[in-house]
Protein backbone atom coordinates (compact mmCIF):
# COMPACT_ATOMS: atom_id res chain seq x y z
CA UNK A 1 0.00 0.00 0.00
CA UNK A 2 1.72 3.41 -0.82
CA UNK A 3 0.44 6.85 0.33
CA UNK A 4 -1.36 8.95 -2.33
CA UNK A 5 -2.44 12.51 -0.95
CA UNK A 6 -0.54 14.44 -4.01
CA UNK A 7 1.02 17.65 -3.21
CA UNK A 8 2.44 20.64 -5.60
CA UNK A 9 5.36 20.16 -7.59
CA UNK A 10 8.41 22.35 -6.82
CA UNK A 11 8.09 25.46 -8.68
CA UNK A 12 9.19 28.62 -9.07
CA UNK A 13 8.04 31.98 -9.70
CA UNK A 14 10.69 34.71 -10.23
CA UNK A 15 8.93 38.97 -10.34
CA UNK A 16 10.49 41.51 -11.59
CA UNK A 17 11.19 43.97 -8.72
CA UNK A 18 9.79 47.33 -9.15
CA UNK A 19 9.25 49.72 -6.32
CA UNK A 20 6.74 51.55 -7.81
CA UNK A 21 4.03 48.74 -8.30
CA UNK A 22 1.00 50.07 -8.04
CA UNK A 23 -0.59 50.48 -3.88
CA UNK A 24 -4.20 51.71 -3.75
CA UNK A 25 -5.64 53.20 -0.68
CA UNK A 26 -8.80 54.57 -0.24
CA UNK A 27 -9.91 56.11 2.95
CA UNK A 28 -13.30 55.41 4.58
CA UNK A 29 -14.18 58.90 3.95
CA UNK A 30 -13.15 58.32 -0.38
CA UNK A 31 -15.59 55.86 -0.03
CA UNK A 32 -18.67 57.77 -0.38
CA UNK A 33 -17.41 59.42 -3.20
CA UNK A 34 -18.43 55.79 -4.99
CA UNK A 35 -21.17 54.43 -3.87
CA UNK A 36 -20.40 51.21 -4.02
CA UNK A 37 -21.82 48.18 -2.25
CA UNK A 38 -19.34 46.35 0.22
CA UNK A 39 -18.66 42.57 0.00
CA UNK A 40 -17.28 40.24 2.34
CA UNK A 41 -14.50 39.15 0.96
CA UNK A 42 -12.23 35.87 2.21
CA UNK A 43 -9.28 35.64 3.93
CA UNK A 44 -7.67 33.79 6.42
CA UNK A 45 -5.00 33.86 9.21
CA UNK A 46 -2.30 31.70 8.23
CA UNK A 47 -0.11 29.95 10.42
CA UNK A 48 3.30 28.01 9.62
CA UNK A 49 3.59 24.14 11.12
CA UNK A 50 7.18 23.62 11.38
CA UNK A 51 7.71 20.84 14.08
CA UNK A 52 11.08 21.21 16.25
CA UNK A 53 13.38 18.90 15.37
CA UNK A 54 12.09 18.25 11.71
CA UNK A 55 14.38 18.22 8.72
CA UNK A 56 11.42 18.32 6.14
CA UNK A 57 8.10 19.25 5.39
CA UNK A 58 5.22 19.26 8.52
CA UNK A 59 2.72 17.62 6.57
CA UNK A 60 -0.67 18.27 8.34
CA UNK A 61 -3.68 16.13 7.74
CA UNK A 62 -6.92 16.50 9.50
CA UNK A 63 -8.04 19.16 12.15
CA UNK A 64 -10.48 18.56 14.72
CA UNK A 65 -13.43 21.49 15.91
CA UNK A 66 -11.12 22.88 18.03
CA UNK A 67 -8.30 23.63 15.72
CA UNK A 68 -5.80 20.67 16.71
CA UNK A 69 -3.97 19.33 13.68
CA UNK A 70 -2.34 15.92 13.73
CA UNK A 71 -0.12 15.12 11.10
CA UNK A 72 3.12 13.56 9.74
CA UNK A 73 6.76 14.76 9.59
CA UNK A 74 10.85 13.87 9.09
CA UNK A 75 12.93 13.75 12.45
CA UNK A 76 16.50 14.07 11.92
CA UNK A 77 16.65 10.61 12.54
CA UNK A 78 15.25 10.14 9.28
CA UNK A 79 11.76 7.88 8.91
CA UNK A 80 8.30 9.52 9.45
CA UNK A 81 6.79 10.61 12.52
CA UNK A 82 3.46 11.70 13.39
CA UNK A 83 2.69 14.88 15.55
CA UNK A 84 -0.06 16.55 16.85
CA UNK A 85 -0.60 20.32 17.38
CA UNK A 86 -2.82 21.79 19.92
CA UNK A 87 -2.88 25.17 21.44
CA UNK A 88 0.49 26.16 19.72
CA UNK A 89 2.37 23.09 21.09
CA UNK A 90 3.12 20.10 19.24
CA UNK A 91 3.42 16.42 20.81
CA UNK A 92 5.46 13.69 18.70
CA UNK A 93 3.68 10.23 18.15
CA UNK A 94 6.40 7.25 17.63
CA UNK A 95 3.20 4.83 16.98
CA UNK A 96 3.12 1.61 18.43
CA UNK A 97 5.51 -1.81 19.02
CA UNK A 98 6.74 -2.64 16.11
CA UNK A 99 7.05 0.21 13.50
CA UNK A 100 10.32 0.55 10.86
CA UNK A 101 10.16 4.30 11.75
CA UNK A 102 7.76 5.75 9.18
CA UNK A 103 4.50 6.57 11.44
CA UNK A 104 1.54 8.55 9.87
CA UNK A 105 -1.17 10.48 11.80
CA UNK A 106 -3.84 11.21 9.91
CA UNK A 107 -7.07 11.63 11.35
CA UNK A 108 -8.65 12.99 14.79
CA UNK A 109 -12.01 13.10 16.15
CA UNK A 110 -13.83 15.71 18.86
CA UNK A 111 -14.87 12.44 21.09
CA UNK A 112 -14.03 11.58 24.53
CA UNK A 113 -12.20 10.93 25.11
CA UNK A 114 -10.52 12.32 21.91
CA UNK A 115 -8.66 9.38 19.49
CA UNK A 116 -6.24 9.70 16.68
CA UNK A 117 -5.75 7.12 13.78
CA UNK A 118 -3.06 6.37 11.41
CA UNK A 119 -1.21 3.87 9.79
CA UNK A 120 2.48 2.60 10.17
CA UNK A 121 5.05 0.31 8.54
CA UNK A 122 6.41 -2.81 9.30
CA UNK A 123 9.83 -4.34 8.06
CA UNK A 124 7.84 -6.07 5.35
CA UNK A 125 6.77 -2.80 4.15
CA UNK A 126 3.25 -3.54 4.80
CA UNK A 127 1.00 -1.18 6.78
CA UNK A 128 -1.19 -1.69 9.76
CA UNK A 129 -3.64 0.97 11.03
CA UNK A 130 -3.88 2.01 14.55
CA UNK A 131 -5.66 4.29 17.48
CA UNK A 132 -4.23 6.10 19.93
CA UNK A 133 -6.53 6.89 22.02
CA UNK A 134 -5.67 7.96 26.10
CA UNK A 135 -1.82 7.78 25.59
CA UNK A 136 -2.33 3.63 24.37
CA UNK A 137 -1.83 2.85 20.86
CA UNK A 138 -4.33 -0.09 19.44
CA UNK A 139 -3.58 -1.99 16.09
CA UNK A 140 -6.16 -2.77 13.08
CA UNK A 141 -5.92 -4.41 10.45
CA UNK A 142 -8.41 -4.44 8.00
CA UNK A 143 -9.31 -8.50 7.00
CA UNK A 144 -6.59 -9.10 9.92
CA UNK A 145 -4.53 -10.57 7.65
CA UNK A 146 -3.41 -7.68 4.85
CA UNK A 147 -2.23 -4.30 4.48
CA UNK A 148 -4.28 -1.27 5.41
CA UNK A 149 -4.29 1.93 7.09
CA UNK A 150 -6.71 3.90 8.96
CA UNK A 151 -7.69 7.67 7.69
CA UNK A 152 -10.51 9.24 9.40
CA UNK A 153 -12.38 8.65 12.02
CA UNK A 154 -15.71 10.45 13.50
CA UNK A 155 -16.52 11.48 16.73
CA UNK A 156 -18.99 7.98 16.92
CA UNK A 157 -15.86 6.20 16.01
CA UNK A 158 -17.15 5.20 12.94
CA UNK A 159 -13.56 4.81 10.29
CA UNK A 160 -12.21 4.45 7.04
CA UNK A 161 -9.28 3.66 5.50
CA UNK A 162 -7.85 1.49 3.10
CA UNK A 163 -6.68 -1.93 2.50
CA UNK A 164 -4.95 -4.43 -0.14
CA UNK A 165 -1.52 -4.92 -1.49
CA UNK A 166 -2.35 -4.70 -5.31
CA UNK A 167 -5.89 -4.69 -5.77
CA UNK A 168 -6.83 -1.39 -3.09
CA UNK A 169 -10.31 -0.34 -1.68
CA UNK A 170 -11.67 1.81 0.29
CA UNK A 171 -13.70 0.42 3.54
CA UNK A 172 -15.42 2.21 6.12
CA UNK A 173 -16.34 0.63 9.38
CA UNK A 174 -19.58 1.85 10.82
CA UNK A 175 -21.62 0.86 14.45
CA UNK A 176 -18.64 -2.17 13.84
CA UNK A 177 -19.89 -3.12 10.23
CA UNK A 178 -16.95 -3.51 7.80
CA UNK A 179 -17.93 -1.88 4.69
CA UNK A 180 -15.48 -2.72 1.71
CA UNK A 181 -16.22 -0.53 -1.73
CA UNK A 182 -14.97 1.21 -4.29
CA UNK A 183 -15.39 4.83 -6.10
CA UNK A 184 -15.87 3.23 -9.49
CA UNK A 185 -15.90 -0.12 -11.10
CA UNK A 186 -12.91 -1.70 -9.62
CA UNK A 187 -10.41 1.05 -9.44
CA UNK A 188 -7.90 1.57 -6.87
CA UNK A 189 -9.57 3.59 -3.71
CA UNK A 190 -8.26 5.16 -0.75
CA UNK A 191 -11.41 6.53 1.90
CA UNK A 192 -9.68 9.61 3.64
CA UNK A 193 -12.67 10.97 5.80
CA UNK A 194 -15.78 10.44 7.36
CA UNK A 195 -18.18 13.34 8.64
CA UNK A 196 -20.61 12.18 11.74
CA UNK A 197 -23.61 11.61 9.09
CA UNK A 198 -21.34 8.78 7.83
CA UNK A 199 -20.89 10.21 4.66
CA UNK A 200 -17.16 9.59 3.53
CA UNK A 201 -15.14 10.99 1.03
CA UNK A 202 -11.84 9.85 -0.94
CA UNK A 203 -10.54 8.83 -4.03
CA UNK A 204 -9.80 6.37 -6.97
CA UNK A 205 -7.53 5.97 -9.91
CA UNK A 206 -9.28 5.66 -13.23
CA UNK A 207 -7.34 3.13 -16.03
CA UNK A 208 -5.29 6.24 -17.21
CA UNK A 209 -3.97 6.55 -13.29
CA UNK A 210 -6.19 10.00 -13.22
CA UNK A 211 -7.37 11.02 -9.62
CA UNK A 212 -10.97 11.80 -9.56
CA UNK A 213 -13.14 12.69 -6.19
CA UNK A 214 -15.75 10.58 -4.61
CA UNK A 215 -18.51 11.20 -1.83
CA UNK A 216 -20.12 7.94 -0.44
CA UNK A 217 -23.03 8.25 1.21
CA UNK A 218 -24.18 6.77 4.41
CA UNK A 219 -26.44 4.39 2.62
CA UNK A 220 -23.39 3.46 -0.09
CA UNK A 221 -24.46 5.87 -2.90
CA UNK A 222 -20.99 6.67 -4.55
CA UNK A 223 -20.64 10.22 -6.32
CA UNK A 224 -18.19 11.79 -8.35
CA UNK A 225 -17.06 15.53 -7.48
CA UNK A 226 -14.68 17.21 -10.46
CA UNK A 227 -13.82 20.73 -9.87
CA UNK A 228 -15.16 22.35 -12.67
CA UNK A 229 -12.50 22.19 -15.95
CA UNK A 230 -10.05 20.38 -13.13
CA UNK A 231 -7.53 17.80 -15.12
CA UNK A 232 -7.59 15.83 -11.83
CA UNK A 233 -9.91 15.89 -8.06
CA UNK A 234 -8.96 15.08 -4.84
CA UNK A 235 -11.28 14.92 -1.82
CA UNK A 236 -9.66 14.64 1.60
CA UNK A 237 -12.09 16.00 3.85
CA UNK A 238 -15.67 16.25 4.85
CA UNK A 239 -17.22 18.14 8.02
CA UNK A 240 -20.38 17.56 9.35
CA UNK A 241 -22.05 20.25 7.46
CA UNK A 242 -21.39 18.73 4.21
CA UNK A 243 -18.81 20.76 2.75
CA UNK A 244 -15.95 18.88 1.44
CA UNK A 245 -12.06 19.91 0.74
CA UNK A 246 -9.35 19.14 -1.08
CA UNK A 247 -6.90 19.77 -4.01
CA UNK A 248 -8.00 20.26 -7.84
CA UNK A 249 -5.29 20.15 -10.73
CA UNK A 250 -6.12 23.00 -13.33
CA UNK A 251 -5.44 22.60 -17.25
CA UNK A 252 -2.12 24.37 -16.55
CA UNK A 253 -1.18 21.49 -14.72
CA UNK A 254 -1.09 23.47 -11.09
CA UNK A 255 -2.90 22.04 -7.93
CA UNK A 256 -4.93 23.88 -5.72
CA UNK A 257 -6.46 23.69 -2.77
CA UNK A 258 -10.59 23.89 -2.72
CA UNK A 259 -13.86 23.61 -0.81
CA UNK A 260 -17.53 22.13 -2.04
CA UNK A 261 -20.71 23.08 -0.58
CA UNK A 262 -24.51 22.95 -1.90
CA UNK A 263 -23.19 22.91 -5.37
CA UNK A 264 -20.43 25.73 -5.20
CA UNK A 265 -17.04 24.97 -5.75
CA UNK A 266 -14.62 27.83 -4.12
CA UNK A 267 -10.51 27.55 -4.90
CA UNK A 268 -8.15 28.94 -2.09
CA UNK A 269 -4.48 30.21 -2.48
CA UNK A 270 -3.24 27.33 -0.93
CA UNK A 271 -1.54 24.56 -2.50
CA UNK A 272 -3.80 21.89 -1.09
CA UNK A 273 -6.20 21.39 2.06
CA UNK A 274 -5.88 18.19 3.73
CA UNK A 275 -7.85 19.13 6.21
CA UNK A 276 -11.53 20.84 6.99
CA UNK A 277 -13.46 21.38 10.08
CA UNK A 278 -17.19 22.97 11.03
CA UNK A 279 -15.77 26.42 11.85
CA UNK A 280 -13.95 26.69 7.60
CA UNK A 281 -10.37 25.97 9.56
CA UNK A 282 -8.55 24.40 6.55
CA UNK A 283 -5.32 23.02 6.45
CA UNK A 284 -3.01 21.52 4.05
CA UNK A 285 0.49 22.59 2.30
CA UNK A 286 1.79 25.35 0.12
CA UNK A 287 5.17 26.29 -1.49
CA UNK A 288 7.72 29.05 0.74
CA UNK A 289 10.31 31.31 -0.41
CA UNK A 290 12.68 28.66 -0.25
CA UNK A 291 10.51 26.58 -3.08
CA UNK A 292 10.05 23.55 -0.54
CA UNK A 293 6.11 22.72 0.41
CA UNK A 294 5.52 23.31 3.93
CA UNK A 295 2.48 22.89 6.32
CA UNK A 296 0.01 25.14 6.87
CA UNK A 297 -2.89 26.20 9.51
CA UNK A 298 -5.67 28.71 7.89
CA UNK A 299 -8.37 30.01 10.30
CA UNK A 300 -11.28 32.38 8.31
CA UNK A 301 -10.88 36.08 8.28
CA UNK A 302 -13.12 38.05 6.68
CA UNK A 303 -12.43 41.57 5.07
CA UNK A 304 -15.31 43.48 3.77
CA UNK A 305 -14.46 45.38 1.09
CA UNK A 306 -15.67 47.99 -1.74
CA UNK A 307 -14.47 48.68 -5.20
CA UNK A 308 -13.64 52.58 -5.82
CA UNK A 309 -14.33 54.99 -8.46
CA UNK A 310 -11.73 57.39 -9.20
CA UNK A 311 -13.21 61.02 -9.63
CA UNK A 312 -14.00 62.63 -13.17
CA UNK A 313 -14.12 58.97 -14.28
CA UNK A 314 -10.08 58.70 -14.64
CA UNK A 315 -8.29 55.10 -14.87
CA UNK A 316 -5.67 55.21 -12.52
CA UNK A 317 -4.45 53.79 -8.89
CA UNK A 318 -3.62 54.98 -5.68
CA UNK A 319 -0.78 54.59 -3.69
CA UNK A 320 -0.95 56.50 -0.62
CA UNK A 321 -3.04 58.28 1.68
CA UNK A 322 -2.67 60.51 5.16
CA UNK A 323 -4.45 60.48 8.24
CA UNK A 324 -6.33 63.80 6.83
CA UNK A 325 -7.79 61.34 3.97
CA UNK A 326 -6.01 63.12 1.25
CA UNK A 327 -4.77 60.36 -1.06
CA UNK A 328 -2.41 60.23 -3.54
CA UNK A 329 -1.51 58.20 -6.96
CA UNK A 330 -1.38 58.32 -10.91
CA UNK A 331 -3.75 58.34 -13.70
CA UNK A 332 -3.63 57.78 -17.12
CA UNK A 333 -5.29 60.41 -19.71
CA UNK A 334 -6.89 59.06 -22.95
CA UNK A 335 -3.85 59.23 -25.13
CA UNK A 336 -1.55 57.53 -22.84
CA UNK A 337 -0.07 59.89 -20.95
CA UNK A 338 0.90 59.04 -16.85
CA UNK A 339 0.19 61.99 -14.42
CA UNK A 340 0.50 62.47 -11.12
CA UNK A 341 -2.98 62.86 -9.04
CA UNK A 342 -4.24 64.43 -5.38
CA UNK A 343 -7.57 63.80 -4.27
CA UNK A 344 -9.06 65.71 -1.55
CA UNK A 345 -12.66 66.33 -0.50
CA UNK A 346 -13.71 64.74 -3.45
CA UNK A 347 -11.74 66.59 -6.21
CA UNK A 348 -8.68 64.71 -8.38
CA UNK A 349 -6.25 67.62 -8.71
CA UNK A 350 -3.35 66.72 -11.19
CA UNK A 351 0.39 67.09 -9.74
CA UNK A 352 2.90 66.91 -12.56
CA UNK A 353 6.54 67.17 -11.91
CA UNK A 354 7.94 69.56 -15.16
CA UNK A 355 11.57 67.33 -15.39
CA UNK A 356 9.77 64.17 -16.27
CA UNK A 357 7.37 62.90 -18.95
CA UNK A 358 5.56 60.94 -16.70
CA UNK A 359 4.62 61.48 -12.88
CA UNK A 360 3.66 58.81 -10.26
CA UNK A 361 2.55 59.64 -6.43
CA UNK A 362 3.41 57.56 -3.48
CA UNK A 363 3.20 58.74 -0.30
CA UNK A 364 1.68 61.67 1.33
CA UNK A 365 2.76 62.71 5.03
CA UNK A 366 0.03 64.30 7.73
CA UNK A 367 1.44 68.04 6.29
CA UNK A 368 0.64 67.32 3.19
CA UNK A 369 3.97 66.83 1.81
CA UNK A 370 4.35 63.90 -1.11
CA UNK A 371 7.11 61.70 -2.38
CA UNK A 372 7.22 60.40 -5.93
CA UNK A 373 9.02 59.73 -9.14
CA UNK A 374 9.61 61.57 -12.55
CA UNK A 375 9.94 59.38 -15.24
CA UNK A 376 12.64 60.62 -18.17
CA UNK A 377 12.38 60.36 -21.64
CA UNK A 378 14.48 57.00 -21.11
CA UNK A 379 12.01 55.01 -18.97
CA UNK A 380 14.45 56.31 -15.66
CA UNK A 381 12.75 57.06 -12.50
CA UNK A 382 14.27 60.11 -10.15
CA UNK A 383 12.60 60.98 -6.85
CA UNK A 384 10.96 64.19 -5.68
CA UNK A 385 9.41 65.86 -2.63
CA UNK A 386 6.47 67.93 -3.62
CA UNK A 387 5.48 70.89 -1.05
CA UNK A 388 3.51 74.09 -0.75
CA UNK A 389 3.82 73.84 -4.92
CA UNK A 390 7.70 73.13 -5.03
CA UNK A 391 8.95 70.19 -6.48
CA UNK A 392 12.35 69.21 -5.03
CA UNK A 393 14.53 66.62 -6.17
CA UNK A 394 15.88 63.68 -4.18
CA UNK A 395 18.65 62.18 -6.46
CA UNK A 396 19.46 59.33 -3.80
CA UNK A 397 23.45 59.28 -2.36
CA UNK A 398 26.32 60.60 -4.99
CA UNK A 399 26.62 57.00 -6.95
CA UNK A 400 22.94 56.60 -7.77
CA UNK A 401 22.10 57.05 -11.29
CA UNK A 402 18.65 56.67 -10.77
CA UNK A 403 16.06 56.92 -7.61
CA UNK A 404 12.68 56.56 -6.16
CA UNK A 405 11.26 58.55 -3.13
CA UNK A 406 8.21 55.84 -1.90
CA UNK A 407 7.68 56.73 1.65
CA UNK A 408 7.27 59.56 3.85
CA UNK A 409 6.93 60.17 7.62
CA UNK A 410 4.75 63.07 9.49
CA UNK A 411 8.76 63.96 10.95
CA UNK A 412 9.91 64.52 7.04
CA UNK A 413 11.81 61.07 6.57
CA UNK A 414 11.91 59.85 3.55
CA UNK A 415 12.08 56.38 2.77
CA UNK A 416 13.42 55.06 -1.13
CA UNK A 417 16.07 53.34 -3.29
CA UNK A 418 18.37 54.11 -6.06
CA UNK A 419 20.08 52.38 -8.77
CA UNK A 420 24.09 53.11 -8.32
CA UNK A 421 27.07 52.98 -10.42
CA UNK A 422 27.89 49.09 -8.91
CA UNK A 423 24.67 48.53 -11.40
CA UNK A 424 22.44 47.48 -8.50
CA UNK A 425 19.41 48.83 -5.92
CA UNK A 426 20.03 49.79 -2.63
CA UNK A 427 17.30 50.89 -0.18
CA UNK A 428 17.89 54.31 1.58
CA UNK A 429 16.27 56.38 4.48
CA UNK A 430 17.12 60.24 3.87
CA UNK A 431 16.47 62.41 7.23
CA UNK A 432 17.09 66.19 6.11
CA UNK A 433 20.10 65.75 4.13
CA UNK A 434 21.65 62.85 4.99
CA UNK A 435 20.77 60.04 3.53
CA UNK A 436 21.73 56.24 5.13
CA UNK A 437 21.73 53.09 3.00
CA UNK A 438 19.54 49.96 3.47
CA UNK A 439 20.97 46.71 2.26
CA UNK A 440 19.18 43.19 3.41
CA UNK A 441 22.19 40.98 4.41
CA UNK A 442 22.57 38.57 1.39
CA UNK A 443 20.20 40.62 -0.84
CA UNK A 444 21.29 41.31 -4.19
CA UNK A 445 18.85 44.23 -4.60
CA UNK A 446 17.31 45.74 -1.98
CA UNK A 447 14.40 48.48 -2.54
CA UNK A 448 11.86 50.73 -0.10
CA UNK A 449 8.33 51.02 -0.11
CA UNK A 450 6.95 52.54 3.40
CA UNK A 451 7.94 54.21 6.53
CA UNK A 452 6.21 54.75 9.59
CA UNK A 453 5.99 57.31 12.17
CA UNK A 454 8.90 55.61 14.33
CA UNK A 455 10.95 55.57 11.37
CA UNK A 456 10.33 51.65 10.78
CA UNK A 457 10.94 51.27 6.63
CA UNK A 458 9.56 48.53 5.01
CA UNK A 459 11.82 46.73 2.21
CA UNK A 460 11.41 44.50 -0.94
CA UNK A 461 14.33 42.52 -1.83
CA UNK A 462 15.65 39.53 -4.29
CA UNK A 463 17.62 37.12 -3.09
CA UNK A 464 20.32 34.82 -4.15
CA UNK A 465 17.79 32.33 -5.38
CA UNK A 466 15.45 34.98 -7.43
CA UNK A 467 13.10 34.71 -4.63
CA UNK A 468 11.46 38.30 -4.04
CA UNK A 469 11.31 38.80 0.16
CA UNK A 470 10.04 41.23 2.09
CA UNK A 471 12.27 42.98 5.31
CA UNK A 472 11.37 44.96 7.90
CA UNK A 473 14.48 47.77 9.05
CA UNK A 474 13.35 49.19 12.86
CA UNK A 475 16.56 51.28 13.20
CA UNK A 476 18.95 48.93 13.77
CA UNK A 477 18.30 45.51 12.92
CA UNK A 478 15.84 43.56 9.55
CA UNK A 479 13.89 41.70 10.61
CA UNK A 480 12.28 38.85 7.77
CA UNK A 481 8.15 39.35 7.20
CA UNK A 482 7.48 36.78 4.35
CA UNK A 483 3.72 36.21 4.81
CA UNK A 484 3.20 32.31 4.82
CA UNK A 485 2.51 30.76 2.41
CA UNK A 486 3.98 33.35 -0.55
CA UNK A 487 6.54 32.64 -2.96
CA UNK A 488 7.14 35.85 -3.75
CA UNK A 489 6.39 38.77 -0.65
CA UNK A 490 6.14 42.55 -1.87
CA UNK A 491 5.70 44.37 1.24
CA UNK A 492 4.00 47.94 0.84
CA UNK A 493 3.13 49.92 3.19
CA UNK A 494 3.68 50.18 6.84
CA UNK A 495 1.66 52.46 9.53
CA UNK A 496 2.37 53.78 13.10
CA UNK A 497 0.95 50.40 14.74
CA UNK A 498 3.52 48.29 12.63
CA UNK A 499 0.58 47.04 10.49
CA UNK A 500 2.04 45.54 6.83
CA UNK A 501 0.49 45.70 3.94
CA UNK A 502 1.20 43.47 0.74
CA UNK A 503 0.71 42.14 -2.85
CA UNK A 504 1.67 38.38 -2.94
CA UNK A 505 2.42 35.95 -5.66
CA UNK A 506 1.75 31.72 -5.31
CA UNK A 507 4.35 30.05 -7.44
CA UNK A 508 2.73 29.99 -10.53
CA UNK A 509 2.21 33.86 -10.46
CA UNK A 510 -0.91 34.07 -9.19
CA UNK A 511 -1.55 37.27 -6.71
CA UNK A 512 -3.26 37.86 -3.31
CA UNK A 513 -3.74 40.31 -0.56
CA UNK A 514 -1.87 40.16 2.45
CA UNK A 515 -1.83 42.20 5.81
CA UNK A 516 0.46 41.67 8.83
CA UNK A 517 -1.26 42.45 11.88
CA UNK A 518 0.92 41.95 14.96
CA UNK A 519 2.59 38.72 15.18
CA UNK A 520 -0.10 37.33 12.73
CA UNK A 521 -0.61 37.02 9.18
CA UNK A 522 -3.83 37.31 6.62
CA UNK A 523 -3.97 36.52 3.32
CA UNK A 524 -7.28 37.40 1.39
CA UNK A 525 -8.58 38.40 -1.80
CA UNK A 526 -11.45 40.54 -3.60
CA UNK A 527 -14.66 38.80 -4.33
CA UNK A 528 -15.03 37.92 -7.48
CA UNK A 529 -11.86 39.35 -8.52
CA UNK A 530 -8.45 37.30 -9.03
CA UNK A 531 -4.73 39.02 -8.26
CA UNK A 532 -5.87 41.42 -5.53
CA UNK A 533 -2.53 43.36 -3.86
CA UNK A 534 -3.24 45.21 -0.60
CA UNK A 535 -0.21 47.80 -0.83
CA UNK A 536 -1.39 50.44 1.59
CA UNK A 537 -2.67 51.29 4.79
CA UNK A 538 -3.53 53.95 7.00
CA UNK A 539 -3.45 54.28 10.98
CA UNK A 540 -7.38 53.91 11.35
CA UNK A 541 -6.38 50.07 9.66
CA UNK A 542 -8.11 51.06 6.33
CA UNK A 543 -6.81 48.60 3.26
CA UNK A 544 -6.79 49.15 -0.19
CA UNK A 545 -5.28 47.35 -3.53
CA UNK A 546 -5.87 46.70 -6.69
CA UNK A 547 -7.51 43.24 -8.14
CA UNK A 548 -8.96 42.33 -11.44
CA UNK A 549 -12.33 41.36 -12.21
CA UNK A 550 -12.58 37.38 -13.64
CA UNK A 551 -11.81 36.71 -16.88
CA UNK A 552 -10.61 40.34 -17.49
CA UNK A 553 -6.79 40.17 -17.57
CA UNK A 554 -5.89 43.42 -18.29
CA UNK A 555 -8.72 45.25 -16.12
CA UNK A 556 -7.29 46.18 -13.10
CA UNK A 557 -9.64 47.70 -10.34
CA UNK A 558 -9.39 49.55 -7.13
CA UNK A 559 -10.55 48.34 -3.60
CA UNK A 560 -10.90 49.84 -0.10
CA UNK A 561 -11.70 48.00 3.11
CA UNK A 562 -11.20 47.19 6.67
CA UNK A 563 -10.35 43.83 8.31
Amino acid sequence: MSFHRRSAGNRQFSARLWPGWPALLVSAALLAMCGEHRAWGQGYQTIELAVPGSVGQALPYAISATGEVVGTFTPKAGGTRGFLYSAGKYTILNGPSGTSGSIRALGINNATPQVIVGDYRTADNRFHGFKYESGHYVNYDYNATTSSGIYGINDHGDFVGDFGLTTIQGFAVIKGVQHAFYGKGTFKTYAYAINNSDAVVGIYFDSKNVVHGFLRSASGKVTEIRYPGAESTSCFAINDAGEIAGTYTNSKGLPYGYTYLNGKYTSTGFATINGLNGKGVIDGSYWGVDGVAAGYLALPQAFKLATFTIPNGEAGVINGINNAGVAVGTYTDSVGGTHGMMIANGKLTTIDNPDGVKTVLFAINSKGVIVGDAFDGQGNPHGFKYAQGQFTGIPGPPDALSSDATGINDLGWIAGDYFGTDRTHHGFILKGSTYKDLNVPGATTTFSAGINKSGMVVLVYGDARGYTESSLWNGSTYQSINVPGAAQNLAGSINTAGDIVYRIYDPYGVGQAALKKGGKYYVFDFPGGVNSGALAINDSDEIAGIYSPVGKTNVTRVFEGTE
